[in-house]
């Protein structure tokens, strides 16, 4: 049950809403206590029924206008609702008790009966406190109630009649609407329950297809292991073929030697003679008689090219660790000794005369220039025969003046040595010097060694030396000028051979400062000219493709300068 101050509370709040609606205290008091609940809470809606289906007689009801400052509204909702057959006080009444909302107000007219109609029919002088339908007259002692005609009693049962069909609609409305949401929310909890059914299905089937998508990809990545491991066991038996016809160790370093170029065979073979060196030196250590395979080095070395692994085992070497180390487990001496006695034999025999002859020419006075643009013309011919070893022209330097013979190699007879050691001979009376028989393999020896000489020779040059100098000294601007001054120069005479006036160069009047004028004497010098104590420059008139040579050496030996500066 309630508490007595919560009770209190609740009876003090409903006392005040009935007195807003114009209810006096104690009929408002006497209301809600009719009205209780059997377990004491108020019931005001049923208070409010009570005090208006039971006049309070005991003092005169609150006036239209109080009530209307209690709860306003419109006297035109007031007719509203009487003109549906209710009486003012009724239509008053209702409109205050739903705030005046004419709907409402009429429907609870409707629903509650007039408290003035039963005292009309029982005692007409009561009619005072409450009026009721009907219409009204002024009277001595006040208002006085006219009954209703039998046209208007049925006018209100139907209309009232109409509010309870009315009524009735519309709770039927709700409660189907209230069916409809409740079969919505059924069908969509049975829709939601079947779509978390699919899915779960579809996810399912997702897992399965990813499991065998993972199961192909392994099994293809297993398949293709096998077809790798496959070629490589296929690789090994060829390999193991080929290795089998090289014989020993002489048909392994002969067939080496023809198949690769120059550089690759020294680099094979240097370290195959140091390595049998160590063990000889000292049988009994074990490090030098265990190679690992798998070093860089000694897989460039020995494994990729087809030869000195054959070489390897013919020393005694043998493989072990699945492959992975080679081994000489009891190292002979004498073959060792044998072994690499060979190994330098096939060293060696790579090597040309050709940087003895050159060193030779340069001590007999030789020009640095001219015996590197010689390099140059023999690599550039020798390059050529070993490509089309067959043409005969290629094979042939005409021997006149101003020819290559002529210019680069016959005035040095060490170089012409060097041409007879290569193969060519005089013929037709000292006309032509030629190459009957070429050998590719030692042609392409001597291209390697003249690649050397070129790389060693071109930065000892005078003319490099002098433009780094120039460089170094002058600064970058002088040391431009001198440059586009000789360039104009040779290709002045390059592209005009026969005018005489451009074969003579006064150097004292192009090059003013004395230092610049000195290593300017140094490049022309080394142009192929001949400078006297002027300072004019001589060009002999013959040699002109020595003009295009040193042309060419010229922006060559710039253009490392300028590198040697940057850094």
């Amino acid at each position: 049950r309630w508490k007595p101050r919560r009770r209190r509370a609740a009876m003090e709040g409903a006392i005040q809403t009935l007195a807003s609606m114009g209810i006096a205290r104690a009929h408002a008091i006497k209301g809600i206590n009719s009205t209780l609940a059997s377990n004491g809470q108020v019931q005001l809606e049923r208070a409010v029924n009570w005090c208006l289906s039971n006049p309070d007689t005991t003092a005169a009801p609150a006036t239209s206008s109080s009530a209307a400052s209690a709860v306003p509204f419109k006297s035109q909702d007031v007719q509203n609702v009487m003109a549906m057959g209710f009486s003012r006080a009724h239509a008053e009444n209702g409109l205050r008790l739903k705030r005046g909302n004419v709907q409402d107000a009429a429907l609870w007219c409707a629903m509650n009966p007039d408290p003035g109609s039963g005292d009309q029919k029982s005692n007409s002088a009561s009619s005072s406190a409450k009026p009721s339908r009907g219409s009204a007259s002024k009277t001595k002692s006040g208002r006085h109630i006219v009954p209703d005609t039998a046209e208007q009693q049925r006018k209100r049962r139907e209309e009232f009649k109409a509010l309870e069909e009315e009524y009735e609609a519309e709770l039927a409305r709700l409660k189907l609407k209230s069916a409809k949401i409740s079969i919505k929310t059924t069908s969509e909890f049975k829709q939601g329950s079947k779509s978390s059914s699919i899915q779960a299905a579809m996810k399912r089937k997702n897992d399965s297809q990813k499991l065998a998508a993972i199961a192909r990809q392994k099994q293809a990545a297993k398949e293709s292991e096998a077809r790798k491991m496959k070629e490589m066991q296929g690789r090994v038996r060829k390999r193991k073929e080929a290795e089998s016809k090289l014989g020993g160790l002489d048909g392994a370093l002969q067939h080496f030697q023809q198949s690769y170029d120059i550089d690759r065979v020294r680099e094979v073979l240097t370290l195959i003679s140091k390595i049998t060196r160590r063990i000889i030196k000292n049988p009994d250590e074990p490090k030098f008689r265990r190679i690992k395979l798998s070093n860089a080095k000694v897989q460039r070395a020995l494994v990729r090219p087809l030869g000195p692994m054959v070489a390897m085992r013919a020393l005694g070497f043998c493989e072990k660790e699945n492959g992975d180390v080679l081994v000489l487990d009891k190292p002979d001496r004498s073959v060792l000794s044998s072994g690499l006695n060979k190994i330098e034999s096939y060293l060696n025999r790579g090597a040309t005369i050709i940087p003895a002859d050159f060193k030779e020419a340069e001590s007999k006075g030789a020009s640095l220039e001219s015996i590197l643009f010689a390099a140059k013309e023999l690599r550039r011919i020798l390059a050529s025969i070993a490509d089309l070893p067959g043409s005969v022209p290629l094979r042939s330097l005409s021997t006149e003046k101003g020819g290559i013979y002529s210019e680069r190699f016959a005035k040095h007879p060490a170089l012409v040595r060097s041409l007879k050691s290569l193969g060519f001979e005089p013929k037709q009376g000292g006309q032509y010097v030629r190459m009957d028989s070429p050998d590719v393999a030692v042609l392409r020896d001597a291209v390697a060694d003249l690649d050397r000489e070129i790389a060693k020779r071109t930065p000892t040059t005078g003319v490099s030396r002098s433009l780094a100098k120039l460089l170094a000294l002058q600064g970058k601007e002088k040391a431009s000028f001198v440059v586009d001054k000789s360039r104009v120069c040779l290709s002045r005479i390059q592209r005009n051979p026969v005018e005489r006036r451009y074969w003579t160069v006064d150097l004292g009047r192009l090059f003013k400062d004395t230092a610049v004028l000195a290593e300017a004497r140094i490049l022309f010098s080394g142009f192929g000219f001949a400078v006297d104590k002027s300072h004019v420059a001589n060009w002999g008139g013959s040699d002109t493709h020595g003009l295009v040579l040193a042309l060419a050496h010229l922006n060559e030996a710039w253009k490392a300068s300028l590198l040697a500066s940057v850094r």
